[in-house]
């Protein structure tokens, strides 16, 4: 069922260098998971599981080796798709041997008429456009937060940072906020600096590089978020 997927995406990466930042192209926002699903090539329909979709590109996990090159069509991995669910075409760009299987990368273009882009739209892409100033998947919310000693309010979630309600305004500033707890989840505490005011009183914090807990458990808080804004 396509609300499994809410419970089933592993983490969220972004990939990784010098242009890491708030802004960052949402291309590279990746989503973990394990969905089995039909591929073809030419007349034949194989099984396939997979593990890593975004909005170029998805990583097939195949019994069956691939070749670079090859233009695969990937079937959606869902029943209950709510809007478009035709197959998504693209081309192998890289493949390796993962123990007994093979492990290969698809690139795509997202067509409105596919079910990647009915399942971007689930997790929050609100377009699918290269031009699009949305370049994140993001999560609204009320997380209580704190910058330093002073008790904000976290009003927009992302990989890459979040929103701030501060009252009075805090000064631009290299910094740590601490997020929640929220639920289950312990508290989130993040480096980062804390942008200037914007006209709707939000302030934005831009985290620096994640380390792997911090990703996984920014990763946890976006997926439970998400769930809750689904049901």
């Amino acid at each position: 069922m396509v609300k499994d997927f809410l419970n089933g995406f592993l983490a969220l990466v972004k990939g990784k260098g010098a242009s890491w930042g708030f802004e960052e192209r949402r291309s590279l926002v990746r989503l973990k998971c394990s969905y089995r699903s039909i591929y073809s090539h030419g007349e034949n329909r194989l099984p396939g599981t997979i593990t890593d979709l975004g909005e170029g590109g998805l990583a097939l996990t195949t019994p069956d080796p691939l070749k670079v090159g090859q233009t695969l069509k990937v079937y959606c991995p869902f029943v209950d798709v709510d809007g478009p669910n035709e197959p998504i075409e693209g081309e192998v760009c890289w493949t390796r041997e993962l123990g007994g299987l093979h492990n290969s990368g698809l690139r795509f273009q997202v067509t409105p008429h596919s079910w990647v882009f009915s399942v971007l739209q689930l997790l929050g892409f609100s377009s699918l456009s290269s031009r699009s100033k949305r370049r994140w998947v993001r999560a609204e919310c009320k997380l209580p937060a704190r910058i330093g000693s002073r008790e904000v309010q976290v009003e927009n979630l992302g990989v890459g940072g979040a929103l701030v309600q501060t009252k009075p305004r805090l000064t631009p500033a290299e910094g740590t906020i601490t997020i929640g707890p929220y639920l289950k989840l312990e508290a989130l505490e993040l480096s980062g600096s804390l942008g200037e005011p914007r006209e709707d009183g939000l302030q934005a914090f831009e985290f620096r590089e994640l380390d792997a807990p911090q990703l996984k458990l920014l990763g946890l808080y976006l997926k439970a978020l998400l769930r809750r804004s689904f049901a």
